[in-house]
């Protein structure tokens, strides 16, 4: 009828080992899923390397031609001497 110590104990035991049992499957699925997670995101890792490639040269073609228009108009960023 009532709970001594030694119920107590059992039931405390009962109810963290099923959260644990619950915790180990969860962590079993993610162990499960997870390469396939990594081997998924590599393609769109590929792409994302790609679009950075492209804008980094299309930045890098944008510095050049405002490098060659200022050196063209004499233009510098030095303050003038008076």
């Amino acid at each position: 009828m009532y709970m001594n110590e030694g119920n107590m104990a059992t039931a405390f035991m009962g109810a963290f080992g099923l959260f644990f049992v619950f915790l180990w499957v969860v962590l079993l699925i993610l162990w499960i899923i997870l390469p396939f997670y990594i081997f998924g995101i590599k393609g769109i890792m590929k792409d994302i390397l790609e679009e950075q490639k492209k804008t980094n040269e299309l930045l890098k073609d944008m510095l050049y031609k405002k490098n060659a228009a200022d050196i063209s108009t004499n233009k510098t960023n030095e303050p003038k001497q008076d």
